[in-house]
């Protein structure tokens, strides 16, 4: 027994008696708020079962992670050499200059060419007997050329000026919008820098339109569409190394191959996104392509790449948005990514939920009976990005997919994942079984619906135990019970809403018991007026057995010297009192006595807010889940 307390402060509430009228009230607020509430309201869905993806990271995960890059810099103050080097190891760094690459458009492969800008060149200059300064060209093959012909707007009417074997469309100067060569599209005008260059596909023989352009122009209207501008605000600044490492990344990865159709690169995700100079709509205003930001970044690396071992060949330097906290390998060797989990990161870790029977249809198998991951490369949490998932259909036939494959077919933001396949049954039994353990009642068939599309859709037992512990119904059972208890009476309506309060607050159930049984009614109801009766009733109330007259006794001076509230406080948070409650919570959810494991974990949880966080772990817990898939409502 404590040889010491610290006096409790107990908040005043209404505790007396009910009259008839408050009576009736009460009865109205019973009625009116004895439905499950659900502390967050999911969508309604459909009654396919779901199969629930979580994972981690967005993209392949090779090399750079541009929120890791951000993190790195923003958080742990690295530099975008570091930042180079951590992600690209056994590369080097290098200076190339300023070249110049041709840019595969590929929204125009195979299709006729239109252009205007003024001070048009043709070929290196004006074309022979014709003026096409302001002018637009169109280029369209014909036989084994191209026929140049032009016109005064992007929509003609067109005069032929003759055919030539390759078209090279120019400005004499590119000082301004109007000056920069525009390729005509249905919205409106795209503004390239540098040259638009016509010519056949080295394999295929198609029409290729290529934007001739430095490497150091290109990248104007690369890095901003990879990395976004405002991130070198970030960390009072230090966000420019995220942009910088972008930019030596992009300019490597431009510079590091051929395509197959010649060209040095091409103009969407497939290579690196690239938009051009600017985009000027038909009745909008116009959007420029680059920014201050990464403009900056782009000179403060000018030329600058990074080499692979001996360096002469330069680093295919790849990266996505997010490597989830540990990179893919491949090319450079796999390493862990602190920085992804920046708090800006929206796809450090994702959840997603995909119907059975369109799973099924994508991954092209007659039905799902079973799906599982089998394999996994080793590399971070959970056994790191899936190598092998094997499904079984519903006419029994197994088949392997790689993760990648996975991801690819049902459009996952990455290949490190897990699954979760739950089935409407399986769910409804769990929903059932706590509505039972934690309400004292039969579900209704809204919450059963509720609660069911939320298991299925997330795959998540926790979240259901956690919306029906925390229910503002057994948020008011809680109460009741005590009231019932300790002033053998239901609350009345205030009490009642001021001891919920206290619970949606955060407070626990020892609250409760400190003011409602240290209370004065309490002390009539229990003991008749008499403090050593009174506590001879809390000993059988929250120890279940008769106090020792030594120690009644105890108590009693405790009351006299602290206050009854601390004698509750006393008894309700004893060791005894602490391991009778966690047990009978495992005789309701587990239908047996807590475990050493279970009272080393729960019994410190017992002492704060125990009576939630205690049946949301046992309610969510794999023996739980399987136990009610055998019970009988």
């Amino acid at each position: 027994m404590p040889a010491s307390a610290v006096p409790v402060v107990v908040p005043s509430l209404p505790l007396h008696p009910l009259g008839r009228a408050g009576r009736r009230l009460l009865v109205s607020l019973l009625a009116a708020v004895l439905v499950l509430v659900p502390a967050f309201a999911p969508p309604a869905r459909g009654a396919e079962d779901e199969i629930t993806f979580t994972g981690y990271g967005w993209g392949h995960g090779r090399g750079m992670g541009q929120y890791g890059a951000l993190g790195y810099a923003v958080d742990y103050g690295w530099g975008y050499e570091q930042i180079l080097a951590h992600f690209y190891g056994g590369t080097t760094p290098g200076d190339v200059g300023n070249r110049v690459i041709t840019v595969e458009l590929m929204d125009l492969v195979g299709k006729p060419l239109t252009a205007i800008a003024r001070g048009l060149t043709i070929n290196g200059g004006p074309w022979p007997d014709a003026n096409v300064d302001g002018s637009s060209v169109r280029v369209t093959p014909q036989g084994g050329t191209f026929l140049v012909e032009t016109g005064a707007t992007c929509a003609g009417p067109w005069t032929v000026l003759g055919t030539a074997a390759t078209v090279t469309l120019g400005t004499t100067s590119q000082s301004g919008f109007d000056r920069l060569i525009r390729v005509c599209e249905a919205a409106g005008e795209r503004a390239y820098r540098g040259q638009l260059v016509v010519q056949r596909h080295a394999q295929t023989g198609v029409q290729l339109n290529l934007n001739r352009v430095s490497v150091e122009d290109y990248l104007r209207g690369v890095v901003p569409r990879e990395s976004p501008a405002f991130w070198g605000d970030l960390g009072g600044g230090r966000g420019m190394h995220a942009l910088r490492a972008q930019a030596v990344a992009a300019r490597s990865y431009a510079l590091s191959g051929t395509r197959p159709s010649g060209a040095t690169t091409c103009d969407t995700i497939t290579c690196q996104v690239y938009r051009g100079a600017a985009f000027q709509p038909w009745s909008q205003p116009r959007e420029i392509l680059d920014a201050a930001n990464t403009n900056r970044a782009i000179d403060d690396t000018r030329g600058q790449v990074r080499y692979l071992s001996g360096g002469t060949t330069i680093a295919r330097t790849e990266f996505s948005s997010s490597t989830g906290g540990y990179t893919a390998g491949g090319q450079f060797p796999p390493v862990v990514d602190l920085g992804d989990s920046i708090a800006s990161n929206p796809n450090h870790t994702w959840t997603t939920a995909i119907g059975q029977a369109t799973v099924a249809a994508r991954l092209g198998v007659s039905g799902i009976a079973s799906m599982a991951v089998t394999a996994r490369n080793g590399l971070g949490a959970d056994g790191g990005r899936v190598t092998q998932v094997r499904v079984t259909s519903s006419t029994g036939q197994a088949r392997t997919f790689t993760g990648n494959e996975v991801r690819s077919l049902l459009g996952l933001k990455s290949d490190w994942f897990s699954l979760s396949f739950v089935s409407r049954a399986e769910a409804q039994q769990v929903v059932k079984a706590l509505y039972q353990d934690v309400l004292g009642r039969s579900v209704d068939p809204s919450g059963l619906q509720t609660w069911t599309d939320l298991v299925v859709r997330t795959g998540s037992a926790r979240d259901l135990a956690t919306g029906i512990v925390t229910s503002r119904e057994r948020m008011i059972n809680l109460v009741t019970a005590q009231y019932r208890s300790a002033l053998r009476r239901d609350p009345e309506p205030g009490g009642l809403e001021n001891w919920v309060a206290h619970l949606e607050a955060g407070r626990g159930v020892y609250d409760l018991q400190i003011g409602i049984y240290g209370s004065q009614e309490s002390l009539l109801n229990l003991g008749g007026g008499n403090v050593q009766t009174w506590v001879g009733a809390l000993y059988q109330e929250l120890l279940g057995r008769a106090g020792a007259p030594s120690e009644l006794q105890f108590w009693v001076n405790h009351a006299n010297r602290y206050g009854r509230p601390a004698v509750v406080a006393g008894i309700a948070q004893s060791d005894e009192s602490t391991i009778r409650r966690l047990n009978a919570y495992y005789r309701t959810f587990m239908q047996r006595d807590v475990d050493p494991a279970g009272r080393a974990t729960f019994l410190p949880m017992m002492t704060a807010r125990g009576d939630f966080d205690v049946p949301i772990s046992l309610g969510s817990s794999p023996e739980y889940w399987t136990r009610a898939q055998s019970r009988t409502f």
